[in-house]
């Protein structure tokens, strides 16, 4: 896998991703372990920092030619944020989707995977 993209599941991606499969598979309806996936995450230097502010740092390091698919990536980390303030299961649902559009970006980087 690209070091990018490396770098974008395991310090955002995942973080996100698995409290909401936890929840899913538990049937749980934590809504605070959501938004710590979000907004309690560190950088790679051990300092806080937000899902929305270490994915424009990581958008700035993309490789070059996946505009599209860091916007369309972008706009689902976006939707996510925002379904933490929608009715259940709107939060769960919505950072789910960044699953597939973290794979949708990884196909872009490298296509033949």
């Amino acid at each position: 896998m690209h070091p990018w993209l490396k770098a974008l599941q395991h310090d955002l991606v995942k973080r996100a991703v698995w409290p909401a499969r936890d929840l899913r598979d538990s049937g749980g309806r934590d809504l605070t372990a959501l938004r710590c996936g979000l907004f309690d995450l560190i950088d790679k230097d051990g300092d806080p920092v937000t899902a929305q502010d270490l994915w424009e740092r990581l958008r700035d390091e993309a490789p070059p030619g996946v505009e599209k698919a860091t916007a369309r990536f972008g706009q689902a980390l976006q939707a996510a944020i925002a379904g933490l303030s929608r009715p259940w299961p709107a939060p769960l649902d919505s950072i789910l989707a960044l699953e597939n559009a973290f794979a949708d970006l990884a196909r872009a980087v490298e296509p033949e995977s």
